[in-house]
């Protein structure tokens, strides 16, 4: 017969301390987090608590509000320039300065903000394809639709990265009223902001002819077909309608939908007026010739008979002028002896 021999060996309580979680588990940077921090054995004197992370400076929990035994409650500032990442917890006992410590417990991260959202409502029954905008949202992994008196909205097919979220809304059933668009990260860290709108959203159309037929139709600068047409599911309200055909004017009118109406609209087109080209002829500029003036001189021959030789001169010297003053006045006074005795 075998007897075993058991010698009990006793455990201490500081070999029973420990921690076990911290609640939440992530913080955002330039922000303030309130945790709660469970474990064994932290006893009820009141201790330290603090962040740690290799080359960095601790940091201190700035508040401690609870301490007991199994449970702290405390709250971390975090600076703005505070290095993201991984930070391990460490917990001081007050009564006998022992450190408890759960390494990677705590991850500091840059925070989510949400800038736009696309569309900002939707209509009951349907599904909506979402786009959200903002920052710090890579590790998002759920979206959701909140408002206090309704059960929350949760989005499908969320795919997230660093600056933008697209998903799809479900709202089939769903309450028409205000909603808050919220995220959450792999962190647990939940970020709501931004407003969505789910209406019952009245709808009615405008059946569209034109003169002549083929003309294309635009809504609010959406394209819809071309002439005759209907165009349903319009917003009730004012929209613009545009016809546009080639060779004619383009025809345009704001058009009243009412709700679960047919609104018709038949528009005459003005063909396109073609102004013939004119056809400018231009004349080669004038040509202008200088005539030179040319003075053309003329002598005229005396008609006075010179009698060379004179029948009482024998000779005439080489000096003497053929022409002798005496001589012509006298031929002159002949002359006109012999008129006077015509007119006689």
């Amino acid at each position: 017969m075998i007897l075993l021999l058991v010698v009990a060996v006793p455990v201490s309580a500081d070999d029973l301390a420990s921690i076990t979680s911290i609640s939440p588990v992530a913080g955002y940077t330039d922000d303030s987090v309130t945790v709660t921090i469970t474990g064994v054995n932290f006893t009820t004197t009141k201790g330290e608590v603090r962040l740690e992370k290799s080359g960095e400076t601790d940091i201190e929990a700035n508040t401690i509000s609870s301490w007991g035994i199994d449970t702290i409650v405390c709250k971390f500032i975090i600076d703005e320039d505070t290095e993201t990442g991984d930070w391990d917890l460490i917990v001081t006992r007050g009564y006998d300065d022992l450190e408890l410590e759960l390494s990677d417990a705590f991850t500091i991260t840059a925070p989510m903000t949400l800038t736009s959202i696309s569309p900002t409502s939707g209509e009951v029954d349907e599904d909506v394809d979402f786009s959200i905008t903002g920052t710090g949202l890579s590790d998002v992994e759920e979206v959701y639709l909140y408002n206090d008196d309704y059960d929350n909205i949760t989005a499908d097919d969320v795919s997230a990265a660093s600056t933008k979220i697209t998903g799809t809304f479900d709202l089939e059933d769903a309450a028409e009223d205000e909603y808050e668009i919220c995220v959450v990260n792999s962190y647990g860290i939940v970020e709501c902001d931004l407003d969505f709108d789910i209406a019952i959203i009245e709808t009615g159309s405008i059946a569209v002819s034109s003169s002549p037929t083929g003309a294309s139709i635009y809504v609010d600068g959406t394209a819809y077909g071309t002439t005759p047409d209907t165009v349903d599911d319009l917003v009730e309200g004012s929209h613009k309608l545009v016809l546009k055909k080639t060779g004619y004017e383009e025809w345009g009118k704001i058009v009243t939908v009412e709700a679960d109406d047919e609104t018709e609209v038949d528009a005459d087109l003005n063909p396109v007026t073609t102004v013939p080209a004119t056809v400018r002829i231009t004349e080669p500029a004038p040509v202008y010739t200088t005539i030179r003036s040319t003075t053309v001189k003329t002598t005229r021959a005396s008609t006075i008979a010179i009698p060379t030789t004179w029948a009482d001169t024998a000779e005439t010297t080489a000096e003497s002028s053929p022409l002798d003053p005496v001589v012509v006045i006298g031929a002159v006074g002949l002359g006109m002896a012999v008129v006077i005795l015509r007119k006689h």
